[in-house]
């Protein structure tokens, strides 16, 4: 038979309502799926206003023990398993020329489907609805789980702040990040340059490669050391140089990286470009300054595999998967929601030659 919960002097209707279905929650008593009283009955049986009843569950909202939902009314969900996570991408993936988006959304869709669990696509306008949106979902419980596309620094403590769980594709270390940019990928990408035959070696990078020293560029300089290339500071370059200022379009941005790069004082043979976007105007700069690939200058590019972009001169590839990438992120994910350890482990990434079909 259903308990009943009798209010007793000395103490607030409200810390009594949350402690009696807190209490019956985390014992097993009420279990995932289970609905509470409607706020109107439940006030009436214990003669009290309301709005007690409204704070309290808001209280228990705040817990991730219930959610209030459309219909079904208020519902257990503490020990649910997640049916709907939200994707939330910033507006700078939404720049022109940008080719990785549609891929990655497509492989996070099913693996969050192989599981039974909804995607929910949020992008950031730019004036902040996006993540209001975000923020609001989390609040409702109408979302059990984030997925961001990037995390910048400073961010992480932000997000912590949600009350669901959240992982991020980035570099930072920690239980909710999955990066590309691993030391094995640094020294796949060096393994590379060497083998096009690069010995003074450049970069192109959308993002920035941090400081001298650490972070990405860091791990490059010294894996390129090792395999015996070059990879000088001068010729580094990414968003944030200031000769980038302002270039919103991936073909116009690395156009004008290449035509800097190579017309540096003492310019590379080689060139490792850090996303698959950046080959169609890579392309077009080759053609404009009539150089020849890879005679004149090497190339090394990191590729996605499931990314449909074609490659019109021989080069070597640095590949990943994203499908792989998924997996990883929504495996955490459901870890991190069921109070476990994030699993262990990062993308494989292999490197090889790519030659264009003659036709």
């Amino acid at each position: 038979m259903d308990r009943i919960l009798k209010i007793e002097a000395g103490s607030s209707i409200r810390s009594q309502i949350v402690a009696f279905y807190r209490n019956r929650i985390r014992s097993g008593e009420l279990a995932a799926g289970a609905v509470l009283p409607p706020a109107r009955l439940l006030a009436a049986q214990l003669g009290t206003a309301e709005a007690n009843v409204h704070h309290a569950f808001a209280a228990l909202v705040r817990e991730g023990l219930i959610a209030r939902r459309p219909r079904a009314g208020t519902v257990v969900i503490a020990g649910e398993r997640p049916y709907r996570v939200a994707f939330y991408f910033s507006s700078y993936y939404t720049l022109v020329g940008e080719r990785f988006t549609r891929p990655l959304i497509a492989g996070v869709e099913a693996e969050l489907a192989r599981h039974g669990i909804e995607c929910q696509v949020i992008y950031e306008t730019g004036s902040g609805e996006g993540r209001t949106l975000l923020e609001q979902l989390a609040k409702e419980r109408s979302i059990q789980g984030v997925i961001l596309r990037s995390l910048a620094a400073g961010e992480a403590a932000q997000f912590k702040r949600l009350p669901v769980p959240f992982v991020a594709i980035s570099g930072q270390d920690g239980p909710h990040g999955v990066t590309f940019f691993t030391e094995c990928f640094a020294d796949q990408a060096a393994l590379a340059l060497k083998l096009s035959g690069g010995r003074r070696a450049s970069v192109i990078y959308t993002g920035k490669l941090h400081r001298s020293g650490g972070g990405l560029k860091g791990r490059l300089q010294a894996a390129a050391a090792r395999h015996g290339v070059e990879l000088p500071d001068e010729l580094c370059f990414d968003g944030g140089c200031a000769a980038a200022s302002g270039i919103d379009d991936f073909d116009l941005f690395a156009g004008h990286a290449l035509g800097a790069l190579l017309d540096a004082v003492r310019p590379p043979d080689s060139v490792l470009l850090l996303s698959d976007n950046l080959v169609p105007g890579v392309t077009m700069e080759l053609y404009r300054r009539k150089l020849n690939v890879p005679d004149q200058l090497r190339i090394a590019v990191h590729r996605t595999v499931e990314n449909p972009i074609g490659f019109p001169f021989p080069c070597m590839l640095v590949e990943n998967r994203i499908d792989e990438l998924a997996g990883l992120l929504v495996g955490r994910l459901l870890d991190l929601h069921a109070g476990r350890p994030p699993r262990a482990g990062e993308l494989s990434v292999a490197c090889r030659e790519w030659l264009p079909v003659q036709r």
